[in-house]
């Protein structure tokens, strides 16, 4: 490996280093979804986006004199941006064609029906669709028929935990999620027969992450996490997963490192395939979290995490591939953004799904689409995106 190209790979995972090292500065315990854990890391990322720049400044104007403008370089300009992130989400969507008429097929809520229903309120004995409990660290000072009466997360079949505290408080990484119903919330809960269904974690290094919890009610009719959430502590994380996480992972993980190796001429391809890399080993300390507050087991964790950086890294080729063919940031976190929300598509759910023939032939047509229409909705002139490729020995991305 040439020293320049070296060089521009070390720099590389110095910043991914300084990314992760950043969200660690916080002494404390909490976990990663509580309010201080989420300002606090919020912090860590603006201070390292406003650092990581420097790297790319140093490769264009000092190692190599280039023309191009660094905002230019690091994908931030307005030519076009508007079609380059409706395309994005175009792509984005096509690829998730099944899961999206998966989650309109469980949309069917009660309202739609000709009489609306009147919720009647659960009798006393009677219980929750599936068998959770509340355990809870005020239990002292309760009565034993209080303390019967709680419910038992750990025999949760298949890995669902119930309720909500008020609204549905995911906290969840992959497979491996759990839903705490707080005590305060188990009235409502037990009357309103709403359960919560774990969905998955999508991403994020610095907040990125959980999403995708689905609201089930007595009568068994699922809907979008999206329809109920926007309250309290859920609201924090959103902000962390749908803006923060996309806007800092693709500013640190794309605009400032695919520069270094684009301006040391390495190739489009190898630029696609090695950046990622970064991205989706940012993602293994989440393994911490798994341990440390989850109580998962080291080799269940590790498991996880494992699909998780493939998930990611994954993701990390596309979204390359975007800011390379579009010249534009805003096109990868377009695409992340929705990534994050919509979460691992729901293949077990849409396999046992009664319309599972119609969801399957959506899924795979939505495919072949995604990569019939990749290459024109990303052809670098509909972009006005040419300067990458001064510092090219081939032009095979052009096609």
């Amino acid at each position: 490996m040439p020293s320049g190209v070296a060089l521009a790979v070390l720099a590389c995972l110095a910043i991914s280093s300084l990314y992760v090292g950043a969200l660690y500065l916080w002494r404390g315990s909490l976990p990663r979804d509580h309010p201080t854990t989420i300002k606090r890391r919020l912090l860590s990322v603006v201070l390292v986006c406003g650092v990581s720049w420097m790297p790319a400044y140093f490769w264009a104007a000092r190692l190599h004199g280039a023309a191009t403008p660094l905002h230019q370089l690091l994908g931030l300009r307005l030519q076009k941006l508007p079609v380059a992130v409706i395309d994005s989400l175009l792509l984005v969507a096509t690829l998730f064609a099944g899961p999206l008429v998966f989650f309109l097929y469980t949309l069917e809520l009660p309202e739609s029906h000709s009489a609306p229903p009147t919720r009647q309120p659960r009798a006393p004995n009677k219980a929750l669709p599936v068998k959770c409990n509340i355990k809870d660290a005020t239990n002292e000072g309760r009565s034993d028929s209080a303390r019967s009466a709680d419910l038992d997360l750990d025999a949760t079949p298949d890995g669902y935990t119930a309720g909500a505290s008020g609204q549905f408080s995911s906290e969840q990484v992959l497979g491996t999620s759990t839903c705490r119903l707080r005590r305060s919330a188990a009235a409502d809960a037990q009357r309103s027969g709403e359960i919560c269904i774990p969905g998955r974690d999508g991403g994020g290094g610095g907040g990125g992450g959980d999403q995708g919890d689905r609201v089930v009610d007595a009568a068994g009719v699922r809907s979008a996490s999206w329809l109920y959430s926007g309250a309290g502590g859920q609201s924090l994380v959103l902000w962390r997963n749908l803006v923060v996480a996309p806007l800092s992972e693709e500013f640190v993980f794309r605009s400032c490192m695919v520069p270094l190796l684009v301006l040391e001429g390495v190739s489009f391809r190898s630029v696609v395939f090695l950046t990622p890399l970064f991205f989706g080993a940012a993602h293994i300390h989440h393994v911490i979290h798994l341990l440390r507050h989850q109580r998962v087991p080291l080799g269940r964790a590790v498991a996880t995490v494992s699909f998780q950086f493939l998930y990611t890294m994954v993701f990390g080729w596309f979204a390359t591939f975007l800011f390379l063919r579009t010249g534009h940031l805003m096109a990868a976190v377009a695409a992340h953004v929705f990534c994050n929300w919509m979460g691992f598509p729901p293949l077990a759910d849409m396999m046992t799904h009664p319309r599972c023939v119609q969801l399957m032939l959506t899924t795979v047509i939505g495919v072949a689409a995604f990569f019939m229409l990749l290459p024109r909705l990303t052809a670098p002139e509909k972009y006005q995106q040419d300067y990458y490729f001064y510092y090219q020995p081939d032009h095979s991305m052009r096609a």
